[in-house]
Order: structure tokens, then sequence, then C-alpha cells
């Protein structure tokens, strides 16, 4: 609302009015008085022309001309008439005074013999007929002209009078406009200020009497107000004073709350930290036994046993894998729960990935007659980086729970495809089962630590509830989010989202054209398996046909060879809750279908039908693919069966110019641990590598001037100049070659990746290394500088269920030195293992001297020099339990809490003398099986 001031409001309400009023006055009265002045001259003039238009008529009635004159002549005499004509028509005579008439400003011509009143510039004319005697027509007419000019100059007048009294009024109307102005404005200005002074807080200001009644009594009001306030604002005073007391001593109260609560926290979450070690430290306490019960027990299943022995050791193994996995759900929550648990950055087949959680867990849903089934969409991307052993296990979990819960139906894996960048996308993975599904409230506490959807005592399904909150933490830290959708008794759809890298080193290439031109039936009354055979045929360029029953075959196939399109293929699927189907029936449609259609039978079912197909005819000629179906399980048969040469990896490069034994990269490797950097040496030339080793800073140094590399990996932690100080002196005497570095680092790559990048280097990588992750590191870096890619080694895709986690754990193994682990870090080379072990062991017992004499000289940056090399060759060799105390007491001397360094290096004294003792008793190139 836009807003006036009491000023235009008088002046709209007072002086406007009165300026229209006197306009209007003004106006009506002069157009009234010239109206009367303009008829007033009409009227003089009408009658002067009729009084001498008589008085001319009685002179021509006496004949005297000279009469008639004289006449004529006087009336010049009346004022205001300039001049007199008298116009006789008998005899066609002007008898005219005065000068001579003006011309007419219309001159048309008049009829005159009516009264006629004609304009000029300067006079107005009036005409009227002579009239005749005795109502004889009129003999003539008259015409007086009378001047204008005295008429004019009173019109000016009455305008200027008329003007002279409407300012005049204006003027006293803005006066007392004015004067009304100020004598509301003064006393209102004085309201204002006095308002304004008590709004600063001069609530002693008070207004005087006022001149108006109106104005009196709201300056009362006013008055009466700065009162009420004066006293509220005392009582206000008084109030905030007691407050800000009640509130000094409340904040005091709060500050002393603050701190017990402060030191709660504080015990809270060390309680919660010795919980967490607790946890983690019974675990694996327990899982040692435990793994040796689930050892010998298998081991024992193998000799001669009666029934009821067997019975006995197999309720053994199946309670001690239960059990196992109860310690190791405990194991990871508790890790999840203090922050511990870091995700690998490696390759992740992601269709390898998915078939195997599924093929693990194919037996226990076989058993329930449930199908497994796996959908991966065709615009994924299968060569991914992200942690392939998480990823299984939050899949495996969720498929462990469908096939839990469901008592028939299909499981179905879903893939899909949520949006992709440049270098990494966001997956989204479904599992959906027919099971009993969840209410509201179940799926509120599904992912709470502890809790099961069915909580009573006779509940069927057991576990612990761990299993889905791992599954969140996981999830959560690869950047994605876990859900479910389900009704009761509607099944349920558990998905979960993964932010996920993509391996430009491995683009994806297109599947190979195998079937291009061949057409396969597809007889099957499941649905989803059926959409999963039409997607794989259709990825090798198939045509497809399905049908639902197995009669249906023949008239399929005699239709399609009626139209000479016929089927080469015919996949029948087989579910396994199937009884009907007898083993020589398959076998005789086998051999029908290959005699009169010359088609290939190949039947999709379980390993336990397939077994009962085998045994009951002499000979199967039918060709069986076990459920559920893999990727690489159908190509096998169908490149088999149709004699079909497959392309595998390595074919390219096995031909290509590596073949002769050029070098795919040079390649420089920087470590002062001569055991870490023989290791890295040759697991590197077994990719086909150019190697130079460097024992310090100063040699890499020296070696980057004399020749150019297209990969470094860097040790952090050298004597002299380490790996950091090395890197920037890299990048300042190379600036305009920027060659990748690669961290070797002991220690968690979370705790000094910023510090690493930000110090010059590209990439890093936790020891120990394998061969795989040297090839993909290799393979990330080296192709920028336009170099061919290497070729790690190649995993098959396993084919059957493997049992989980029966081995030993790795730093829980009953001897000090693990041979199986020496030769997995020594990528399953014994003598490369041997002579890793065999360095290891020669060294031990300086090295311990010479940390137990920087310990007694409390020299604890040497000491940490000495304790981190021993770490870097603890990672290469199978010691777990001397790799676990040296990384102990690396992180303990990096923290600075030298006051617990005493009882790590008491138990590093104890476990050298372990190794040292274990190497004097054994043949250790024997242990390996080659040659002294």
């Amino acid at each position: 609302m836009r807003l006036t001031d009491i000023k235009t409001q008088i002046w709209r309400l007072v002086l406007f009015p009165a300026l229209g009023v006197t306009l209007i006055l003004a106006f009506t009265l002069t157009y009234l008085y010239l109206a009367q002045l303009n008829k007033f001259v009409s009227q003089r003039g009408g009658a002067l022309s009729e009084k001498l238009a008589e008085i001319s008529a009685e002179t021509l009635s006496r004949n005297d001309p000279d009469l008639l004159r004289s006449v004529i002549q006087a009336s010049l005499e009346e004022p205001y008439i300039r001049a007199v004509e008298l116009y006789l028509k008998d005899s066609g005579t002007t008898i005219h005074s005065g000068p001579r008439m003006l011309p007419l400003v219309n001159p048309a011509p008049a009829d005159l013999s009516q009264p006629q009143q004609r304009e000029t510039p300067k006079s107005i004319r009036f005409a009227h007929p002579v009239p005749g005697r005795d109502g004889a027509p009129s003999p003539g007419w008259i015409e007086v002209e009378l001047l204008a000019s005295p008429f004019l100059v009173l019109r000016y007048q009455t305008i200027l009078i008329t003007l002279v009294l409407t300012l005049v009024c204006l003027a006293l109307c803005a006066w007392f406009s004015t004067r009304l102005y100020k004598r509301l404005t003064r006393p209102l200005n004085q309201i204002r200020e006095t308002i304004q002074g008590m709004a600063r807080g001069q609530m002693d200001r008070r207004l005087p009497s006022m001149e108006s009644r109106e104005l009196d009594e709201l300056a009362r009001a006013v008055n009466d107000t700065a009162e009420s306030l004066e006293q509220a604002h005392r009582d206000m005073q008084v109030n905030i004073d007691q407050s800000t007391e009640d509130l000094r001593e409340t904040l005091e109260t709060i500050e002393i709350q603050n701190i017990e609560l402060n030191m709660a926290r504080k015990e809270a979450l060390e309680a919660s930290r010795i919980k967490s070690e607790f946890l983690a430290n019974t675990s694996h306490e327990i899982r040692t036994p435990l793994n040796g019960i689930l050892g010998f027990t298998n081991l024992a299943l193998k000799t001669d046993l009666d029934e009821q022995q067997k019975e006995y050791l197999e309720t053994i193994r199946d309670s001690s894998q239960n059990l196992l996995t109860v310690i190791n759900d405990i194991l990871d929550f508790s890790k999840i729960e203090s922050g511990k648990l870091t995700l690998d950055y490696v390759p992740l087949p992601l269709r390898k990935v998915v078939e195997e959680a599924v093929h693990i867990l194919a037996p226990d849903a076989h058993e329930k007659n449930l199908q497994l089934v796996t959908l991966l969409d065709d615009n994924l991307p299968l060569h991914l980086l992200g942690d392939p052993l998480r990823f299984k296990q939050v899949l495996t979990n969720l498929v462990s729970n469908a096939i839990k819960f469901s008592q028939q139906g299909n499981i179905v894996v879903h893939a899909a495809l949520i949006n992709r960048q440049e270098t990494q996308l966001t997956l989204k993975v479904s599992v959906s089962d027919n099971g009993i599904g969840l209410t509201a409230e179940q799926k509120e506490r599904l992912f709470s630590a502890f809790n099961q959807a069915d909580t009573s005592s006779s509940r069927e399904y057991g576990g612990t509830g761990l299993g889905l909150v791992i599954c969140k933490g996981l999830v959560e830290r690869m950047g994605g989010e876990i859900g479910v959708e389900s009704q009761p008794e509607q099944g349920a759809r558990f998905w979960f989202t993964a932010r996920l890298g993509i391996d430009k080193s491995l683009p994806d290439t297109p599947a190979e054209r195998l079937l291009l031109g061949e057409r396969a039936l597809i007889c099957s009354d499941n649905p989803p398996s059926c959409h999963q055979l039409e997607q794989l045929l259709h990825l090798w360029q198939a045509d497809t046909d399905t049908i639902s029953s197995i009669h249906d075959i023949f008239p399929a196939l005699r239709k399609a060879q009626e139209r000479d399109d016929a089927f080469r293929l015919v996949f029948m699927d087989i579910a396994p809750s199937e009884r009907k189907l007898q083993a020589p029936l398959l076998e005789s449609l086998t051999q029908q279908l290959r005699r009169e259609f010359d088609c290939i039978l190949i039947a999709c079912c379980t390993p336990a039908h397939q077994r009962l197909f085998r045994q009951g005819v002499d000979t199967c000629s039918t060709t069986f693919i076990n459920k559920p179906i893999s990727y690489e399980a159908l190509l096998e048969t169908l490149a088999r069966q149709m004699d079909i040469p497959l392309k595998r990896p390595g074919d390219a490069q096995s031909k290509g110019p590596n073949a002769g034994g050029k070098p795919a990269a040079r390649i420089l490797v920087v470590d002062d641990n001569p055991a870490n950097l023989q290791l890295a040496g040759e697991l590197l030339r077994g990719l086909n590598t150019e190697v130079v080793l460097a024992t310090s800073g100063k040699e890499a140094l020296e070696w980057c001037r004399k020749q150019e590399f297209d990969l470094i990996f860097m040790d952090i932690q050298m004597p002299g100049m380490d790996g950091i100080e090395t890197t920037k002196r890299l990048r300042i005497d190379h600036p305009r070659r920027r060659t990748p570095i690669i961290a070797l680092t002991a220690h968690s790559m979370t705790e000094q990746k910023a510090e690493l990048l930000i110090a010059g280097m590209d990439d890093c990588v936790s020891k120990p290394v394998s061969e795989n992750q040297l090839a993909h590191i290799v393979n990330r870096w080296v192709p920028l500088n336009g170099r061919q890619a290497v070729e790690g080694p190649i995993q098959g895709t396993p084919t059957q269920p493997r049992l989980p986690a029966i081995e030993l754990a790795e730093d829980e193994q009953p001897s000090p030195v693990d041979i199986p682990l020496c030769l997995k870090l020594a990528n399953h080379k014994p003598t490369l293992a041997r002579d890793m072990l065999e360095m290891l062991i020669k060294n031990l017992s300086g090295e311990r001297d010479a940390i137990n004499q920087a310990f007694d000289n409390q020299d604890f940056e040497q000491l940490e020099e000495l304790v981190h090399r021993l770490y870097g060759s603890c990672c290469y060799c199978g010691v777990p339990r001397l790799k676990r105390i040296s990384g102990l007491l690396d992180k303990i001397l990096q923290a600075r809490q030298y006051d617990q360094v005493a009882s790590p290096i008491k138990a590093l004294d104890n476990e050298v003398d372990e190794i040292l003792r274990w190497a004097y008793e054994r043949n250790i190139s024997a242990l390996f099986d080659v040659d002294p």
C-alpha cells in the first residue's frame, strides 16, 4: 500500500475541490455574461434596424427624398452605428450613409425579405425589410452596420476580471490550506518526536496540551502510554536482571553437565573401542581352533568310517561351519562399527562375481527346488573397479536370505545401470524371490543389528541378525544404498546400489557373433529362465523362439523345417522339481532330434538331475549344462558342440609384437629392502616388462637422469632420502616429463593417500602386491605413455560350488611360517618363494638385534625405520604372526606412543626366535620342492 503525507491529503481534499469549484463558477458566470452580451448586441442591432425601417417607410410614404436622407444621416449619431444603407427595389436606388460597409465573412447571397444578421471581421450587419403600406409588398430593405470592437473589449474585460478573481480565490485557498497543514503537522511532529524518543528509551518525555480537542486527547493517550511503557520497562529490567542471574546459574549447571557428558562420551567411546577390539580378538581366537576343527573334520571324512561316525562328523562339520559364519559376521560387524573396514579398488569382473555368488549357493537352492537366474543389462560395462570380495559378500548374503525364506519359485539376480560417467558408474543390483514377504513393521527394523524378521521363540529361520546390517555398512562404503520392496506372502525384492570405477585398461568389446544366422528353440515353462537364455543367445547374434511344453518341440521344429528356417539348437529347461522326465525318454528325444532335424539338444538342469539322467541309460548322448546357467559355461558348451573356435584373452598378445620378447614397458622399482625389490622385479618381469632396480632414492634419481621410464614404483620409507622426498626431487628435476609414480606402502592407503598425492605421486598400492595388482597398475598408467598394455594372469571362472572359509586364516596358523602363503605371495613360483623366505630368515637375526639396540638407546626414529623395513619384508613372505606384530609396532611408533613399545618388541623377539627355530629344523628347499 502506497502511503501519502497529510500535506498531500490537504491539497487533495481542500485545495483541489476549491480550485475546481472556483474554476467552474468563473467559467459559468463568464459564459452567461458573454451570452447575455451577445444577446444584447443582437437585440439592439435588430431594434435599430427595425426602427430605421419603420421611419424609412413613413418617410417614403410622404415621398420626401431629402427627409429620407436626413433620417438616414441622423441615425449615424446613434452609438456603435458605423454605416446605414437603404435599398429601394422599385427604382433600384441605394441611399448610403457612413463609410463603405466591410465585406462579409460569408459573402453568400441572403434573403433580405426577412430580418437578417451577418458578420464581418470587425462589425455586425443587421438587415430589415421596409414595411409596405396597407399590406403592400416591401419596397426595399435597410441595413445597419454596428461596430464589434466595443463589445469585444467588454468581453476581454469580463474574462480578465474573472481570471483575477479566480486567482485571488485560489491564493486564499492555498493560504488557508497551508495554515491548516501547519496547524495539523506541528502537534503531530511533536507527537512523533516524543514517540521516537520513547522508542530510543527516553521514557520521561511527555507531550504538552494541544490547541485542538482531538489532538489534546491524542497527546494525553500518548502520555498515558509513555507512563505505562516506563513502568513496564522498569519491571522488565528487574525481570531481566533476575533472568540473567538464573541463566548464569543454568549455564554453570550446563557446563558441569557438559563436562560430565564429555567424560561419559569418552568412556563410552573407549568402551566401544574396547568392545570392538575384544570382538575382533575374540573372533580371531575362536576362528583359530574352529578352522582347525573344520579342516581336520574334512580330513577325517575322507577316511574309512561307518555310517554313525560319518553322521557324527558331518554334524560337527556343519555346526562348525555355521559357527564360523556367525563369527565372521561378528568380526565384520565390529570392523564396520569401529570404522576400520576399508575396501579394495582392484579389477571387478561383474559377470564373473555375480555368477560366482550364485554358484556358491546353488546346492542350497536346488535342495528346495528353487531356480537361480542371473540377468545383466546389455549396456553394463563388465570390466569394473572396486572390491569384488565385499561386493560378492553383499550379493551372497541377499541371495542366501532369499533361499532361506523361499519355498518355491525363482530367485532372480538383476544388475542394471543407473548412470554412467567417464570413469565411474552407479550400478543397481536386485534380488527378487517368491518367499514369505515382509510386513511394514518388519521392514522398518530389518537393517538394525541383531534383528530378524521373525523374533518369536518358535521362529523357523535362524541367524544372528547381522547379515543385512553388514550389507548396509558395506554398501554405504561403496557409495550406495540398500533397501527392500515387499508385501506379506508376495515375496520380496532386495536391492542395493554401488558406485564403481570403470576399468579403462580393459575396454568392453562387443560379443563375438558366434551364432550369427543360427536359430535356437527354447523349451521352458519358467519365464525368468527363458529370458536369461534368450539374453545370452542374443549376445552371440542367434535368433530364438520359445515354447512352454516338451510336447510342442516336434510341431515347432516341423513348422520351421517347412518354412526352410530350421532350428540348429534346442534348449530344454528342466526345473529342479521335475520328476516325470525319465532318462530313456530324454536320450530318445536327443537321438530323434539329431536324426530327424539335425538339432543339438542341450538340457539345462541341476547336477543332481544330470547324475540321474547319466545313470539311467547305458550311453548318454545328451549335452548338459549345469544350473544356474553361466556365461562361460554356456559359451564353452556351444563352442564344443558346434565346433566354433573361441578367442581367449591373451591370444592377441601372444601373436603380437611382444611375443618376440620386446618389453611392454620400462619400469623402475625403488625399495631399500632386497627381498621386496627381488619379488617386485620378478613379478614385473613375468609381465613382459623391462625392470630396473634401485635400492635408494639417490640411486633412483641417477637412473632417471640416465634414461626415461614408463612407470616408477616407489617405496615410501627408505633411509636417507625417503620416497616422498625422492618424488618431489623427480618432479623438480624433470618438470616437462611427468612419469607416473606409484607408491608402495605397508600402511593402509587411507592413512597416507592424500599426503602421497600432494607430494606428486599418482597412485598407491598396499603391500604385499600380487601379480594381478601389478598388471592392473601397469595397464592403468603405462598406456598413457603410448605403450601397449601387459597381460596379467588369467583366472578361470569356477563351475562348481565352493565351501566357504574352511582353510586356516593367514594370521592364525599354528606354524610361524605358512608355506602356501609364501607361494601365493610369490605368484606360485616356488623358487622365488624360497629365495624370499631364505633372504628374510638370513637377515632376521641381525634385524632383531638392531631393533633391540635402537630400543635400548631410545632412538625411536631409527627404531621406526628398522621396524618398517622388517614389516615390508614380512608382507612378501608367509610369516603372518611376525607381520602382524611388526605392523602393530610400526603403527605405535608412527603414533609416537613410545610408552607402549616394550611389549610388542618382546613379542617380536619371541616370534623371531620361533621362525629361526623353525628354519633350523627344516629343509626349506624341500618344503618348496625345488633343488637347493
